[in-house]
């Protein structure tokens, strides 16, 4: 019998994607830090999930400039990152505020699991801008021992438009540049 390269998981609708900029490793524990409007409604999206699940992948590029978003200030953004990534379980959140501003912030421990490979056609962004991977057609899970195919290792260029901007200066100092 030919051997499977990998299953395959049911993400209920989608699989929110989050860009790291250091890939995360199975088994690994990683803290992340979100303050970011779009960030936290894709954790208050997945924790309301039976299985609070993500995926996470390596963004090698993110170029930002200013645009209006329904005749408000946003950003677009031009993203590469590799398509294969790592889903991510939320193994502890803590609701906080920013030190100056008070604005809500997350703190999420999360832990690498099983390897993914992002279909492109398969890429949408929410309303709240963050990209998903939904389930039209699964997505691949590549276990470990198992070898990914060289082009499951290529990068993806896709243009993301993010909501609103979250007061950092961001966008100011890329027009200034």
């Amino acid at each position: 019998p030919e051997q499977s390269t990998g299953d395959t998981i049911n993400t209920s609708q989608s699989l929110p994607l989050f860009t790291l900029k250091n890939p995360l490793k199975k088994a690994a524990i990683r803290n992340l830090n979100l303050f970011e409007p779009r960030w936290l409604k894709m954790i208050d999206q997945v924790t309301k999930e039976k299985d609070p699940m993500f995926g996470c992948v390596r963004c090698t590029n993110k170029f930002y400039s200013a645009i209006s978003v329904n005749g408000e200030e946003g950003r677009y953004a031009d993203i590469i990152f590799e398509k294969e990534g790592t889903i991510a379980t939320i193994q502890e959140l803590k609701e906080g505020k920013r030190p100056v501003s008070g604005d809500r912030k997350v703190n999420v421990a999360i832990q690498g699991g099983d390897s993914f490979v992002v279909d492109e056609s398969n890429l949408s962004v929410t309303d709240d801008g963050y990209m998903v991977a939904t389930n039209e057609s699964p997505t691949n899970i590549v276990h470990d021992g198992d070898n990914a195919s060289p082009s499951q290792a290529e990068s993806s260029r896709i243009v993301v438009v993010v909501g609103l901007l979250h007061g950092n200066g961001v966008v100011d100092l890329l027009s200034k540049s």
